[in-house]
């Protein structure tokens, strides 16, 4: 078998079998390109309120999703980039519709240099030190509660990763990071309730 056919369907077997260190390479050669493309369909109010970065991890996740499900059936990757444009680029419509919606309508929005003439009241800067020492320590008597699995989850999302990076670093699948943070978020809720 050449070299580039074995290549191809090592990346493609690793995709369907949601093989971490597959599917990091397969972000990192394509990620760049998905955002570029994303970007330059984004009007500029959507680009407002959501990040080309965000259009990809989507387009990820429901290319692997699908990938995993057996779903595509690529011959090479010329065919590989038309279907990732194209998941990308529905994703950016989905949005744009989502977001133009009656009340999220982007033309609902009003700049805030217009809103500071109008009866407006600025938010408080932030928690008094009492509320975040509270708060600190809530915090830490949760992380305590966790077991050692639900703790390396939360500290890699606190790092800012998204759900995709985590399965990557910890070797499962995505749905297995979204079963343990609504576990964690479920007491993180029962934690905080206000009684």
């Amino acid at each position: 078998m050449p070299e580039g056919e074995y290549r191809w369907q090592r990346l493609i077997q690793g995709l369907r079998s949601g093989d971490r260190f597959i599917v990091q390479e397969f972000c990192e050669q394509y990620g760049a390109l998905l955002q570029r493309l994303a970007e330059r369909h984004l009007s500029e109010g959507l680009r407002r309120r959501v990040g080309a970065e965000d259009v990809v991890q989507s387009a990820y996740r429901t290319f692997l999703r699908r990938a995993q499900a057996g779903e595509f059936q690529l011959a090479d990757s010329e065919g590989l980039w038309r279907l990732l444009c194209a998941i990308t680029l529905t994703k950016v419509r989905e949005l744009a519709r989502f977001h133009r919606r009656q009340k999220r309508g982007l033309d609902q929005e009003v700049p805030i240099e217009a809103a500071v003439g109008a009866a407006f009241d600025p938010v408080a800067p932030g928690p008094s030190p009492a509320e975040a020492a509270e708060f600190a320590d809530q915090f830490q008597q949760l992380m305590a509660s966790l077991d050692e699995e639900e703790r390396r989850f939360v500290d890699l999302k606190l790092q800012q990763c998204t759900n995709l990076e985590v399965a990557a670093r910890l070797g499962c699948s995505e749905r297995t990071v979204r079963r343990i943070l609504k576990r964690v978020q479920s007491r993180l809720e029962r934690a905080f309730q206000v009684s």
